[in-house]
This record gives structure tokens, sequence and C-alpha cells, in this order.
């Protein structure tokens, strides 16, 4: 390890001072190190003054609520469609879904950790079910993105927890053109 010494103004020490009072870090070094690790993991040092990147990928940063404003001005079905029609180009755009059997749900966990790494929530799958907290979308898109990258029919589960979809599997989805 080495050591080096960084300035920061009093308003980030004073931050840091009640993160290590309230016990969410153990020491300011500790809180460097992670943000450090961050940036590096984010590739913000690719980053442009109001362009933010990570690898290919463009962040776009906006309030859930105009994210959900644009989901709500579709139709059902038009939001399903989307979903599909994205599941769609990722799989051709994407090298690494291109030879993966998606219909095996040994690979399934593959697609999903790509999404949660990408901030669309929570997957977890479990036998026969796929479960999402936190969804950044709306149930439909993701029930047609995950159809289209699986080939399966999936049936959502309705629950009583908020921020928790999940979805089924029923049987393999019949290739449909529309």
């Amino acid at each position: 390890m080495k050591e080096f010494t960084v300035e920061i103004n009093d308003d980030l020490y004073n931050y840091l001072e009640f993160l290590e009072r309230t016990r969410f870090i153990k020491n300011k070094n500790e809180a460097l190190h992670k943000a450090l690790l961050l940036f590096k993991k984010l590739s913000m040092h690719d980053w442009l003054p109001d362009i933010y990147r990570i690898g290919e990928n463009r962040i776009l940063i906006m309030d859930r609520g105009m994210l959900l404003d644009i989901f709500e001005s579709l139709t059902e079905n038009e939001t399903y469609r989307v979903g599909s029609t994205t599941a769609l180009k990722r799989k051709v755009l994407k090298p690494e879904f291109r030879d993966l059997n998606l219909t095996q749900k040994a690979n399934w966990p593959l697609v999903l950790k790509e999404l949660e790494n990408l901030g669309w929530g929570v997957f977890e799958k479990i036998e026969d079910e796929i479960r999402i907290e936190h969804a950044a979308v709306p149930a439909l898109y993701l029930k047609g993105y995950l159809e289209t990258m699986f080939k399966v029919k999936l049936e959502e589960h309705y629950t009583n927890i908020t921020d928790l979809i999940v979805f089924k599997v029923k049987h393999p989805k019949e290739e449909i053109w529309f």
C-alpha cells in the first residue's frame, strides 16, 4: 500500500466526519478508498463535462417521475413491445449474448446481473421465478424484455410488497413477429 495526502474543502471534511460519527464508514481513509474504487469502476476518468459514460454506455441521470412520464404516455401493448424490441437489439449488439443460449435458465443470471449493474433494479432468479426489487422501469417493459431475451412466457405474480415484481415462468414462448 502507498500513502498520499489529500486536501479537501471544509464541506467534504465535515461530511466525512458525519459519516464516521454515524458509523456509516469506519474512517475517512476507507471512504476515500471506496470512492476511488467506484471512480475507477465507473470509468469516471472518461467522463466529460455533462457527459457521463461507463464503457460503451452513456449514463443519463433523470428523475424517476420523468422516466415514468415517458412510459405513461405509452399504451400497455406499446410498453411491452418497447421492452421486447430493446431485448432483440441487445441480443444482436451485445457480443456476449450473441452466442449464448439464453433459453437455458443457467445463463439467465448473466443477463439479470447486467441489468442490475446498469441500475435497472435488484434481480434474483429463484427456480422458476424472477424477482425484481426497486425496478427503474414498469413491469410490462421488463416482461417484454425478459420474455424476448429468454424466449419464455412469464406471468406476473402480484404481491402486497411495494417495489417488488415477481415473474413466474409459464412455458417456452413461441416466436411471434410483429
